[in-house]
């Protein structure tokens, strides 16, 4: 666990290279979760909505808890919202306090870019007001 807590920690670009690799290592099972976070018809999901989601999309446990091992279940439990906006989301990730990574994610390829602070804030701002 502590080897993971250090990759959170890395600069922005490292992350997000990490996090795609921890991704494609669970491909199917992240690839299902995804789709379902689209899928719901929801652009804002908060942490109870995305686990709920996860549970859904990995019904078995053992599966649930492996997938959820290691740098996949490090971002997911720090995630404190995902906005929806097909075929992509944005996950707002605080590690620790005082310290936040954001990510776009494209659910069809799990191709991961490091977004800033402003571009999350714009999406989350398209989910209200698409002219913004």
């Amino acid at each position: 666990m502590a080897a993971s807590s250090l990759m959170l920690q890395k600069p922005d670009n490292a992350m997000a290279d990490s996090l795609s690799d921890a991704l494609k290592q669970s491909r199917y099972h992240i690839k299902r979760c995804f789709a379902r976070f689209v899928g719901t018809g929801r652009r804002l999901l908060k942490p109870k909505q995305i686990m709920e989601e996860m549970e859904k999309a990995i019904e078995d446990k053992l599966e649930r808890a492996k997938v959820l091992e290691g740098l996949i279940g490090l971002t997911i439990n720090s995630t404190q919202e995902i906005v929806v906006f097909p075929p992509n989301v944005a996950l707002a990730v605080r590690p620790n306090p005082g310290f936040w990574e954001f990510f776009k994610v494209n659910v069809d390829d799990l191709a991961v870019d490091t977004i800033t602070a402003k571009d999350y804030l714009k999406l989350k701002e398209l989910i209200y007001d698409e002219n913004w």
